[in-house]
């Protein structure tokens, strides 16, 4: 929300913002901190004086009675899917006044998404290379078919191993039956490495190539192993989206690792 507000030319609107909202890093630095995604801390939210909090998802919905007891309204902002994107965009600009603004970045944010529908729409699912998104390592954790984040994944051009679960979006898997899939491509969207100087695909190749098993698999055997991705665009169901999806399809077509060879 607090990137989307921003996207759309409304930042002068915000008076607070949660732990996790650090994006454009210029603009909410200064913005004060009223809790954490999901769970605002009441005293520091009252503090800022509130006339409207809009949120997407709370870990506690009684909070929200105690909002309106406060007599601070509340605007819930559904942004789970791809498709929920666009109109929650617009749905901000309308109630912040930037409705053009909004207009504009929704339209082009589905005009993208279905020029790359339509793309893969020509691709047998069966040419597709599947496709191991590693969001964490100890456990092991990917996205079920559910999350938006799969969805982008078929936008890419590849095919999400982890849509063997329909009712989870994210959630832990074991490495023997990762091994099983045998996945053509592992993407790590987590920090890996030991320094500030270290090399986090080469870090990402390493961690994988070096676990019991997985030196047979398509992924390793082709060093198609990612990492040093930015998670946010990826992870996040918000304006960049469309960044998430391109390197998402640099990743999934090899145009990453060419750069990384020094190639085109």
């Amino acid at each position: 929300m607090t990137e989307i507000i921003c996207a759309i030319g409304a930042s002068d609107c915000l008076v607070g913002r949660t732990s996790a909202c650090d994006y454009p890093p210029d603009i909410v630095r200064d913005i004060p901190v009223v809790g954490a995604f999901g769970s605002p801390a009441m005293e520091s939210l009252l503090a800022v004086r509130p006339t409207l909090v809009i949120d997407t998802d709370l870990e506690d919905e009684s909070v929200a009675a105690t909002m309106a007891a406060m007599g601070i309204t509340r605007m819930r902002v559904p942004c789970a899917t791809l498709a929920d994107i666009p109109g929650a965009i617009e749905a901000v600009g309308l109630r912040l006044g930037r409705a053009t603004r909004a207009r504009e970045l929704a339209e082009n944010i589905r005009r993208q998404v279905a020029a790359a529908k339509a793309e893969c729409a020509q691709r047998a699912l069966s040419e597709r290379l599947q496709v191991f998104l590693e969001i964490w390592n100890d456990p092991l954790m990917t996205v079920g078919r559910n999350s938006f984040v799969s969805e982008l994944i078929a936008l890419a051009g590849g095919r999400n191993i982890g849509d063997a679960v329909t009712n989870r979006e994210y959630y832990a898997v074991s490495s023997e039956w990762v091994l099983a899939q045998n996945p053509g491509i592992v993407i790590c969207l987590y920090m890996i490495g030991s320094g500030p100087g270290d090399d986090p695909g080469a870090g990402a190749l390493k961690l994988v190539k070096n676990r019991p098993g997985w030196e047979v698999t398509r992924a390793v055997r082709d060093s198609r192993v990612h990492g040093g991705l930015n998670n946010d665009v990826i992870l996040r169901p918000g304006p960049r989206i469309l960044e998430g999806l391109e390197a998402l399809r640099q990743c999934i077509e090899g145009r990453q690792q060419a750069r990384e060879k020094g190639g085109p």
